[in-house]
């Protein structure tokens, strides 16, 4: 068999140039699930630490004011987080405020079902929310709520 002969029998040749578009894809799937992991992990941590800030304000503050405070904590930790827009107004477990009582701040944050740089966000949402509990101090000044 001559070099043209060779050259000119397609026995050996394989097809493949249509399996590049399908690894394209499958490339930009695997990035777009990558990057949507992480928006789940990131806001997950920003709804943790607003609940965590929100029960904390909430304990801390003049009785009166304690659950304004708290929610202007929580969506404040949201913002910072870059979070706000979405962020769900934060709840209660109790709304009596009395000493050695135990008081549950929730935040919750909708997050889309694709969230992809320059694309945007589109999808249904799923809610990921975040609780956490504070005793308000049984040794607290002030003439609010009976004794433990």
């Amino acid at each position: 068999m001559t070099l043209r002969e060779h050259l000119a029998d397609q026995r050996g040749a394989t097809g493949g140039f249509e399996i590049i578009p399908f690894g394209f894809l499958i490339f930009v799937l695997g990035a777009v699930m990558m990057i949507n992991s992480w928006t789940v992990i990131d806001s997950w941590m920003a709804v943790s630490a607003a609940a965590r800030e929100g029960a904390r304000t909430y304990v801390e503050s003049d009785p009166t004011s304690a659950w304004g405070d708290a929610q202007i904590a929580v969506q404040g930790v949201m913002d910072d987080y870059g979070r706000g827009g979405r962020a769900l107004p934060a709840t209660r477990s109790s709304t009596d405020y009395n000493r050695c009582q135990v008081v549950t701040v929730t935040a919750s944050y909708d997050i889309a079902l694709i969230n992809a740089p320059f694309i945007g966000s589109f999808g249904s949402f799923t809610t990921v929310e975040s609780s956490h509990s504070e005793r308000i101090d049984p040794f607290r000044s002030g003439d609010f709520g009976g004794s433990c």
